[in-house]
């Protein structure tokens, strides 16, 4: 048996409640079985390793340089599950990550310095609820993750001027240019990538740049040969998805602004990165398109509304004409009744125009109802993380609306919607579109970073 495999019995055996109905010893059999023959995950802890090394390493003391410039200190670390449902990778330890593991606990290492964007992230995968944070998942007893890197070790690069090592900026672009026999992806994901549990469903890795992204894949591909793309950022097999994200901790200030508020190339690579975990997991596709508007799958048409629709007939004049949509009719009806949800103040009649019926909360939030839609039953409203990631836990689709992205002209009324970041969600039934206001009405808003 492994020395991780024996750590990992030793952690085992200390278990001492039963799970579901079975006896602490039919559990502790079944995990550790699972550990012998399908993890290879380590434990939570430092973790000895030295694969890298030509000698018997000694945990954040031995060090190695290469003739390429490469500079590596042996200090391997994990968190969390040994048989965890997602499991979160970095690409290495960065200066702050290896300046902390000498001066904080070691369940306040990984991920230093940018834990709040990292929890937003996940959150918008619909990986974290709004009520959780990653702080919360980096424990000893944490049963569904696991956190480490896909290099355990701390990489970094030595200046050939004055010998200076930096752990950041060109690191990640290096390390995916390398031959993947002599690649510290490929020898390290061999030892603790080589046999993952059952129980694992989702794999988030930090970094999206495309060459880090192919140079991953091949790594996983070569332990796991069923192993196929399944978009720009996502790759896995029946049993594993492996999703990139952009790395919240790195340089790249504008990318991950873009990333975040869904504009542009990283726009599309983050709702890629969505709609691979709702697929992972079961859920629909629920994200349409980027913030530049690039095309989208089509949604199906909408049942048609029950009893208690209001009544709306096609209207002519100037403009086209208003769509007959009795769903819309029906979301409006509903609304209407609501004691949580007035008309907006700031449209110039209750019922709205012929574009839209604006509404606020108790609150004050406000949002329209889109009546132009003969198929969908558009509602927008000013965006934030917390709905995003509400909305795809709902399985709702939008579409996300930065500033410089046009909408319609009877929004601009509205404090906020004329050059604000819109959220535009389609909901596919009248349940659906009251789930939304409310979440609305609960004044959902983003915690501060």
């Amino acid at each position: 048996m492994s020395d991780i495999c024996v750590e990992q019995q030793a952690a085992v055996s200390s278990t001492n409640a039963p799970c579901h109905g079975e006896t602490v010893r039919e559990l502790i059999e079944t995990e550790l079985k699972d550990c012998i023959h399908t993890s290879s995950l380590p434990p939570h802890g430092r973790v000895a390793c030295s694969r890298c090394f030509d000698r018997a390493a000694s945990w954040n003391s031995t060090q190695r340089e290469t003739p390429d410039g490469w500079h590596i200190v042996n200090n391997p670390m994990s968190w969390g599950a040994q048989t965890p449902l997602f499991l979160v990778l970095g690409v290495s330890k960065g200066t702050t990550q290896c300046e902390a593991l000498n001066t904080k606990p070691h369940d306040q290492v990984p991920f230093d310095g940018f834990r709040p964007k990292l929890t937003d992230a996940l959150r918008l995968l619909a990986l974290l609820s709004r009520h959780e944070t990653l702080d919360g998942k980096i424990r000893r007893d944490e049963t569904d993750w696991a956190f480490g890197s896909m290099v355990r070790c701390a990489l970094g690069l030595v200046n050939p001027e004055d010998g200076r090592i930096s752990r950041s900026g060109t690191v990640v672009q290096r390390l995916a240019l390398m031959d993947d026999s002599e690649s510290w992806l490929t020898k390290c994901s061999s030892v603790f990538l080589s046999r993952l549990p059952a129980r694992l469903k989702v794999c988030v890795l930090l970094s999206n740049d495309d060459r880090y992204i192919d140079a991953c894949r091949r790594a996983i591909t070569q332990l796991r040969p069923m192993t196929r793309p399944i978009n720009s950022v996502a790759y896995g097999d029946d049993q594993i998805t492996w999703v990139h994200i952009i790395h919240v901790g790195g340089p790249g200030k504008n990318h991950i602004n873009d990333w975040f508020t869904g504009n542009g190339t990283q726009g599309q690579k983050r709702m890629n990165a969505q709609n691979a975990v709702a697929r992972a997991l079961g859920r629909l596709t629920v994200v349409t398109t980027t913030a530049n508007g690039e095309a989208s799958p089509k949604i199906a048409r909408t049942p048609k509304a029950k009893n208690g629709a209001v009544k709306r007939q096609a209207t002519s004049g100037s403009g086209r004409p208003t769509p007959s949509n009795p769903t819309c009719d029906a979301i409006i009806a509903r609304i209407h009744v609501r004691d949580d949800v007035k008309p907006n103040r700031d449209q110039p009649r209750l019922h709205g125009t012929k574009y839209i019926s604006a509404f606020a909360t108790k609150g004050g939030t406000a949002f329209a109802i889109d009546k132009m839609s003969e198929s969908k039953q558009p509602i927008w409203f000013l965006d934030n993380l917390l709905l995003q990631s509400a909305l795809v836990q709902a399985a709702i689709a939008y579409d996300l609306y930065p500033p410089e992205r046009g909408r319609n002209s009877n929004l601009h009324k509205l404090p906020g919607f004329k050059g604000g970041s819109l959220i535009r969600a389609y909901p596919k039934t009248v349940e659906e579109a009251l789930h939304i206001v409310d979440l609305l009405c609960h004044s959902l808003t983003p915690e501060p970073n």
